[in-house]
């Protein structure tokens, strides 16, 4: 299986179950993923820019491909390059494209994704889900939670039309690779190939969970999904990526489990990066530059631990922008997530702060102790 850019370590090699590389395809996939993402706030500057100059047809478009046929053609997302990737997706039998979808929809479910081989669908199984828009919505009700039906319909025009559906989806990825992707992918990939080389130069020696730990900055995020995946990948290959700011992006791959982190630089690297560090930073500052979002990390300050209740009843908000705020804050590692009593509770990572505070003064070039200004 290609992947670009790996790098051999510095120090003692990483074990082989586990490393960081440059994934082009899947890096490309996740941003335009992004695009549908409307109300996340804290993504790279390069999505919300993209989105802006799309038009509604070509918003409608990529949300109709990015997550309503997503799976008939993700599943080769490691090739060495986004160019070398539509050659592949374009030699390939329409057929298989449905394939690929029912395939991966099959052996899903909501509160789990099984890495197990499995064959493509039989024809009395295709018979089934695809007999009818309403059967087929019912399906992927079976496997999946908050279903969009709208979209899905839309969807089952094209999973019922193979040649159909590999022409949409090909026209789409080139087209936006051509118009957005190629020349951000230029301008970042030196940046990233940076990352690349300081994160697997520093993983020698550990453990598979605590070099995801590592890698990502954070605890790992406490989800049934991401203990099974992680336990049951023969491979994790994690890889930094320019637009997905604090948060994660991940796809199973036959049983091999990417994970798509916000560029960085690890903790205690030797070397600075500028354009690393300036995009770390911003990533951090982005979180505190809200009111509800500082308010609810003084809460989590005065009273140890919050829900997601309490935050909306102290700050007089709803819960999506309770979720939404709780979700960045997390995401950036200010604040822990644990279950409790049956919920989700919130508290303070203050090494959190003082990191960002050392970051941007290490940024600036100050020392740690600045002098008073002498008074008049």
């Amino acid at each position: 299986m290609p992947i670009e850019a790996s790098v051999t370590a510095t120090r003692q090699a990483a074990p082989a179950t586990y490393q960081v590389a440059l994934l082009p395809v899947f890096s490309q996939l996740k941003s335009l993923m992004l695009l549908n993402e409307k109300n996340v706030s804290g993504l790279g500057e390069w999505v919300q820019r993209t989105r802006e100059s799309m038009t509604l047809e070509q918003l409608q478009k990529n949300r109709l491909v990015m997550c309503g046929l997503f799976y008939a053609f993700s599943t080769e997302g490691d090739m060495p390059s986004f160019g070398a990737y539509l050659d592949h997706l374009q030699s390939l039998p329409p057929m298989s494209f449905q394939d690929r979808l029912l395939t991966t929809y099959l052996r899903a479910s909501p509160d789990s994704f099984s890495m197990e081989d499995r064959d493509p669908p039989t024809a009395a199984e295709r018979q089934r889900i695809l007999s009818s828009p309403d059967i087929y919505l019912s399906f992927l009700s079976e496997h999946f939670d908050d279903v969009d039906f709208d979209l899905e319909a839309q969807a089952y025009r094209y999973v019922i039309d193979p040649p159909a559906m590999k022409s949409l989806i090909i026209s789409h990825l080139r087209e936006m690779w051509e118009a957005h992707l190629a020349a951000e992918w230029t301008r970042v990939r030196p940046m990233l190939s940076k990352a690349v080389e300081a994160f697997q130069a520093a993983l020698g020696g550990m453990g598979r969970r605590e070099a995801v730990r590592f890698v990502i900055g954070r605890e790992l995020p406490d989800t049934c999904w991401w203990e099974q995946q992680i336990e049951t990948a023969e491979r994790v290959i994690m890889s930094p990526t320019a637009h997905v700011g604090p948060y994660l992006g991940k796809c199973v791959s036959g049983k091999d489990l990417f994970i798509l982190f916000g560029a960085r630089l690890p903790e205690g690297a030797a070397s600075e990066v500028p354009d690393l560090s300036r995009t770390e930073i911003l990533t951090r500052l982005d979180a505190l530059a809200d009111d509800h979002r500082l308010n609810i990390l003084r809460m989590a300050a005065d009273a140890g631990e919050v829900r997601a209740t309490e935050v909306m009843t102290g700050l007089d908000i709803s819960q999506s922008a309770a979720s939404r705020s709780l979700t960045q804050l997390t995401a950036t590692g200010y604040l822990i997530e644990r279950r409790k009593d049956g919920g989700k509770s919130y508290s303070l990572d203050p090494a959190r702060i003082e990191d960002t505070l050392s970051s941007l003064r290490r940024f600036l070039g100050l020392r740690a102790e600045m002098p008073r200004r002498p008074e008049k």
